[in-house]
């Protein structure tokens, strides 16, 4: 078992092109790979997720296993000591790069911890936009849970105070970690847990017997004009696990779109899968899926635009969501 922080040097270059090489991921300045994080551990993290969730053959469903995938993420922390509560950010599916500079800085000025999961560099993915059979969301809920397990006990992190944030495909992660199922199978009872759960313009379209029960708050982002993930979907969602008792709500910005937080301009992407009109209704959440409930529904494009005035808004809920979820 590895435990070290790379640094200065000749050594430095020869350990980080060899850890590269094991786990498929691109060098930066310091990786660390430790099983027992110490106060010092910042910057690129290796570690491994809770267990895997592997497609069933054909494609009909998908099992578990307990191999764990090896991945990186980045942390950094806020002014001081600590120990500070943190928020674990899951990207989409065209990858992390623009988490940090949409929420990373703002989010320690808040005093938050943040740790950017990268679910792709360690499967040797680039994107899942044009090809979302790659990486399906629920194989990523691991990946969230093995940055929960490491950030518990890091000594800077309050272990009582670590949420999940995700966007896009890592929205839909953020919503599928969300459920009771999820907790019993990668947190059952002693194990570190979220506090609470932001999913920003998840998909929500899927029915399946799991999505009934959450472990802890859900807050949804979502913008009224995505086309990609509709926000109508999560509205009937969110007020259907209200209804039942449940700590779920949903924030709809007018006029916004799909990544609405994160993306630079308008533009409609030809390229990419679009499951907006699929309903597909699922034994369990790990399927199979009902023949017939999603056939030929999927098509290609959607639009991505940014929105300053959403943003800033979002950001104001937020803000205010986490102080009260996070006393």
């Amino acid at each position: 078992m590895l435990g070290f922080a790379v640094v200065g040097g000749h050594i430095k270059t020869i350990v980080i092109v060899l850890l590269v090489a094991l786990l498929g991921g691109c060098a930066a300045d310091s990786i660390v790979l430790t099983p027992a994080p110490v106060a010092a551990d910042s910057g690129v993290i290796a570690f491994r997720s809770a267990g895997s969730v592997e497609r069933g053959a054909g494609r009909r469903g998908f099992w578990q296993t307990g191999t764990p995938a090896a991945l990186t993420g980045e942390l950094y922390f806020p002014e001081g000591e600590g120990p500070f509560p943190a928020i674990v950010l899951a990207h989409g599916c065209a990858g992390g790069r623009n988490v940090e500079p949409a929420w990373g800085r703002l989010l320690r000025q808040w005093g938050y911890a943040t740790f950017v999961v990268d679910s792709f560099s360690g499967r040797g993915l680039a994107e899942v936009c044009t090809g979302g059979a790659s990486l399906h969301p629920l194989q990523r809920v691991s990946d969230a849970y093995g940055a929960l397990r490491l950030l518990a006990a890091h000594p800077r992190i309050d272990p009582q105070r670590i949420v999940l944030m995700g966007f896009s495909h890592g929205g839909a992660l953020a919503l599928l970690s969300a459920t009771a199922w999820a907790k019993e199978n990668y947190a059952p009872a002693g194990q570190p847990s979220f506090r609470a759960f932001f999913p920003f313009y998840p998909n929500c379209n899927a029915d399946f017997p799991e999505r009934k029960q959450v472990s802890a708050p859900v807050r949804i982002h979502t913008g009224a004009l995505d086309d990609w993930t509709p926000a109508k979907p999560c509205a009937e969602l969110a007020a259907s696990l209200k209804a039942s008792g449940q700590d779920v709500g949903i924030t709809i910005y007018p006029g916004a779109h799909h990544a609405f937080d994160q993306a630079r301009r308008q533009v409609f992407r030809t390229d990419v899968n679009n499951g907006s009109d699929c309903f597909p209704q699922m034994l369990s959440i790990l399927g199979p899926v009902v023949p017939g409930s999603a056939a030929g529904c999927l098509k290609k494009g959607a639009t991505v635009a940014g929105s300053p005035d959403a943003a800033a808004q979002a950001r104001k809920n937020l803000r205010v969501q986490l102080d009260e979820l996070m006393r």
